[in-house]
């Protein structure tokens, strides 16, 4: 399926397909991997909202309108006109729903958000024992996954404090456990 904007024919991403607002969505165009993040501002006061450089007011008042090249937000801001990715920071909250996001295939931006917040992701997984005890131990606990957990104690692995403290892979897991744990994640069938 392709939708025409000013001339430019791009593919609907599958997953817009399906999705009932479709027909009156602005951002369908923008969602694909081949997407780009532009800069943003963000208005305060009269609109309360996130722009591109073409989708900006004529009328916003400048005082209240700032860039968002260094901003630090909880989650991924796109246009509100266009739905184009805006260049941003993210916080630690913002990586982990940008992650949990994708490795659940959620959401409207999952073929975007691969690409545009890719230096955000955890590298590809190597094999260390460790780690695998650990990513499995959380994916347990988080997804209510109990016979993981009672293998893993028949292994007699013991959850460190970082583990049994903490539900976000960011805070309880290295690098490499975080990539194992999200792996897991994008494999589960939801019950």
């Amino acid at each position: 399926m392709n939708i025409t904007h000013d001339n430019d024919v791009r593919p609907v991403p599958v997953h817009c397909c399906a999705c009932t607002k479709l027909a009156d969505c602005h951002q369908a165009q923008n969602m694909t991997a081949d997407s780009e993040p532009v800069h943003g501002w963000i208005e305060t006061e009269k609109y309360v909202d996130h722009f591109c450089v073409d989708c900006l007011p004529d009328d916003y008042p400048e005082e209240t309108t700032w860039s968002m090249d260094n901003e630090e937000v909880d989650t991924p801001c796109h246009c509100s006109v266009c739905g184009v990715p805006l260049i941003h920071l993210l916080t630690s909250e913002g990586i982990h729903y940008v992650r949990q996001a994708i490795a659940e295939g959620a959401g409207c931006c999952r073929e975007l958000w691969p690409a545009v917040w890719a230096d955000y992701l955890p590298p590809e997984p190597y094999f260390d024992r460790f780690d695998i005890c650990e990513a499995h131990y959380l994916y347990a606990r988080v997804y209510g996954e109990y016979q993981i957990i009672s293998r893993l104690f028949h292994m007699a692995f013991t959850p460190g404090l970082s583990l049994v403290n903490h539900d976000q892979p960011e805070e309880a897991l290295t690098e490499n456990g975080q990539a194992i744990y999200y792996r897991l994640v994008s494999l589960r069938t939801p019950q």
